[in-house]
């Protein structure tokens, strides 16, 4: 699933090509993506509108475009697309946009379960948690965040209630740049720890933004290229190989569903 890092590096791609023009048409191909509104209503009432912004909380994407914002999660598998002789599985794309100038976008969803609303005001997210990127997360507002929770710290980090954007990708290598085992709960976290923790959440996020996210399975930037994260992750999928930092053997083990990646030679 796109985390983070991900859809901001959409967001970052998008903005140059297509803020300030108007939309000119909509073709909505699966109509089930829609959750809020009627598909002709959706169409029908952007035409005209211009894409002033794109605004990003978590994993949403919010288009400001004038009165209206369309928000969109991109799901398992949702992509943009600027052109679409980039798409490796054209008939899984869903949206075309149309703009004045005859440029295209496009969303592409192999699995469907990415989520489209339209809303006539600024949304506000109010079961999200703060945004680690967008938001200012001093250390005082991250301990009282922490609490005093027997939860595993790695479900914490991945409760979208607390922090919204990281995702289970990002969870393993925040924990292992910090040298915290996932399974710690977190009130047993020192102060010490705790701020390396902290300080780990922007270090990490902001690293695979600048490497233009992780790509796994349907990740592709808006140009339809990969990301270059997965070249420098230190733990995610490296079961059984040696930690790049102690050389002891990378473990995995499922919490939440979700499979974990963890080093006991370097993370405690």
């Amino acid at each position: 699933m796109p985390e983070l890092p991900e859809v901001e590096t959409v967001r970052r791609q998008l903005l140059p090509l297509y803020q300030g023009k108007t939309i000119d048409n909509i073709v909505l191909r699966t109509p089930y993506l829609l959750k809020n509104a009627e598909p002709e209503l959706f169409c029908n009432i952007l035409r005209g509108k211009r894409l002033n912004d794109i605004l990003r909380h978590g994993k949403f994407l919010t288009f400001v475009c004038e009165d209206l914002y369309p928000v969109f999660h991109l799901g398992m598998s949702g992509i943009f697309l600027s052109d679409r002789a980039n798409s490796l599985y054209p008939q899984h794309i869903h949206v075309d946009i149309e703009f004045d100038d005859g440029s295209m976008l496009y969303f592409q969803d192999m699995r469907k379960f990415g989520k489209i609303w339209l809303y006539e005001d600024v949304p506000d997210f109010p079961t999200l948690g703060l945004d680690p990127i967008n938001d200012t997360i001093t250390l005082d507002r991250f301990r009282e965040m922490l609490g005093q929770r027997g939860t595993a710290i790695k479900l914490f980090l991945m409760d979208q209630a607390h922090i919204a954007g990281i995702g289970n990708i990002y969870a393993s290598e925040i924990l292992h740049d910090a040298h915290i085992l996932p399974k710690r709960p977190v009130k047993d976290l020192t102060n010490k720890e705790t701020e390396a923790l902290w300080q780990s959440i922007t270090k990490i996020l902001d690293l695979a933004i600048e490497k233009f996210g992780t790509s796994y399975s349907a990740y592709r930037t808006v140009s339809g290229e990969t990301g270059d994260n997965q070249n420098f992750l230190q733990v995610y999928q490296r079961n059984d190989k040696p930690c790049y930092r102690c050389g002891e053997v990378v473990q995995k083990v499922v919490m939440g569903s979700r499979s974990t990646f963890y080093c006991e030679g370097c993370q405690n």
